[in-house]
C-alpha cells in the first residue's frame, strides 16, 4: 500500500510528481494572490479569514506531501496527515459567520478535537512507527478521515443552508461549492480506499495516478474557487467607488422616456423587484450588480435600468444600499452583542466600512457609531 498526502490517496510517484509540481506552484500563487487582495482590501470580515485559513491549509497540505517526496521520506507517515480533519470545520465555521451565528469556544473545540488530535497522533506515529504500526490502525484512520469529510459536506449541502434564511448569496454559493467538492472528494476517496483494503490492491498499478491527480484537482479548484471570491470582492470596491453618488442624468431619463415601458410592465417589474429584496434579500450579497439583479428578475439589464430611473428616480447603487442601510439598523437595534462597524457593514452587504458609512450618514444624517449611542 503506497499512501499519498493527507486527502488521502495511494499513489504512484512516477506518474503524479510532474502533476503535483504545477498544482503546488498555482495553488501556491493563487494563495498568496487571495491573502494579498484580501490585505489590499482591508478585510477583516470572520468568513474571508476563514477561507483563507481553508486555502493555507489546503497549501501546507500540499507542500508538506511535495516536500517528503522530493526528500524521499517514508510516504507512510503522509498517510496521517491531520489536514483532512479540518477541511471540515473549516466549511462548517464559514457557515455559521454567513449565518450570523456566534460558535462558543466549547463548541469551536468540539469540532477542532479530531484535528488536534491528529495532530498528536502524527507526531507519536513519526516518533514510534514500529508501535503505532499495524492494519487496522491504518484502516481505522481511513475510514475516521472518510466519515468526517463526508459529515460535513453533507451538512453544508443538505441542511445547513435550511436553517439559515439571511445568508449572503456569493459567500453561500462558496460554502456549497467547497462542500460539494469536499463530497466529490471523500466519496472518490472510499471507493478507492476500499478497493485497496478489501482487494488487497497494494498500490503499484498505474490506476492510482488518475485518482490522486483527481484528487489534487479538486484542491486546486477549491483554491480557485477562494481566489474567485476574493478578486471579485476586490473588484466590486472599485465599482461602488465610481458609481455610488450618481443620480439619473436628465439625458438619460429622456432617452427612457423616448423608449418607455408600459405603466403595466413596470408596474410588474417594481412589485418583483421589491419582492425580492424583501423575501429574498439580495441585497446582503457584496457582489450584487446591475446585471446580477437583472438576472434573478429574469429581465434585461436596459429594463431594470429604466424601472430604476423612471420609475423609483434612483441609480441602482441608491436603492439596494437603502435596504443596506435599513437591514443594519435592525441588526443594530437587535444585536445581543456590539458588533464593530467593519462587521456590521460587511453583514450588511456592504464591501467596505467607508462605503457603509457614507450611505448611511446620506441616508440618516449620522454616523453608525452615532445612531448605536442614540
Amino acid at each position: 500500500m503506497s499512501p499519498n498526502g493527507d486527502f488521502g490517496c495511494f499513489f504512484d510517484t512516477r506518474y503524479n510528481i510532474k502533476m503535483v509540481k504545477y498544482v503546488l506552484s498555482c495553488i501556491l500563487i493563487l494563495t498568496f494572490v487571495t491573502l494579498y487582495l484580501g490585505y489590499k482590501r482591508n478585510s477583516h470580515g470572520l468568513f474571508q479569514q476563514i477561507m483563507n485559513l481553508h486555502v493555507v491549509s489546503i497549501l501546507f497540505n500540499v507542500i508538506y506531501f511535495f516536500a517528503a517526496e522530493q526528500l524521499s521520506l517514508e510516504r507512510d507517515f503522509l498517510l496521517y496527515l491531520p489536514f483532512a480533519f479540518l477541511y471540515g470545520p473549516v466549511l462548517y465555521f464559514a457557515a455559521q459567520a454567513v449565518s450570523g451565528k456566534i460558535l462558543s469556544p466549547r463548541k469551536i473545540m468540539a469540532h477542532l478535537t479530531p484535528f488536534l488530535l491528529g495532530i498528536v497522533f502524527y507526531i507519536l506515529r513519526c516518533l514510534y512507527p514500529v508501535w503505532l504500526d499495524a492494519s487496522w490502525l491504518r484502516h481505522t484512520h481511513h475510514t475516521l478521515k472518510t466519515l468526517t469529510l463526508l459529515f460535513y459536506a453533507l451538512y453544508i449541502l443538505f441542511f445547513s443552508h435550511q436553517k439559515n434564511k439571511e445568508v449572503y448569496h456569493a459567500q453561500w454559493k462558496l460554502i456549497q461549492r467547497l462542500g460539494f467538492l469536499t463530497l466529490i472528494g471523500s466519496v472518490i476517496y472510499v471507493i478507492f480506499a476500499y478497493s485497496n483494503i478489501v482487494h488487497g490492491n497494494n498500490g503499484n498499478s498505474g490506476d492510482a495516478s488518475p485518482v490522486s491527480g483527481f484528487l489534487y484537482l479538486i484542491l486546486l479548484t477549491s483554491v480557485l474557487l477562494v481566489f474567485r471570491y476574493t478578486i471579485n470582492g476586490f473588484m466590486s470596491i472599485g465599482a461602488d467607488k465610481d458609481d455610488p453618488e450618481m443620480e439619473p442624468k436628465e439625458g438619460e431619463v429622456k432617452r427612457y422616456q423616448k423608449s418607455m415601458l408600459s405603466e403595466t410592465l413596470l408596474d410588474r417589474y417594481e412589485q418583483n423587484l421589491y419582492a425580492l429584496m424583501i423575501q429574498q434579500m439580495v441585497f446582503l450579497d457584496p457582489e450584487l450588480s446591475l446585471q446580477t439583479l437583472a438576472k434573478e428578475l429574469k429581465i434585461p439589464k436596459h429594463h431594470l435600468t429604466q424601472l430604476l430611473s423612471l420609475r423609483l428616480g434612483e441609480n441602482f447603487y441608491h436603492y439596494v444600499n437603502r435596504f443596506r442601510i435599513d437591514y443594519a439598523c435592525k441588526l443594530i437595534n437587535q444585536s445581543v452583542v456590539d458588533l464593530t462597524l467593519e462587521e456590521l457593514a460587511y453583514k450588511s452587504g456592504f464591501n467596505s466600512k467607508t462605503s457603509f458609512n457614507r450611505y448611511f450618514k446620506k441616508q440618516l444624517g449620522c454616523t453608525p457609531s452615532e445612531y448605536r449611542n442614540l
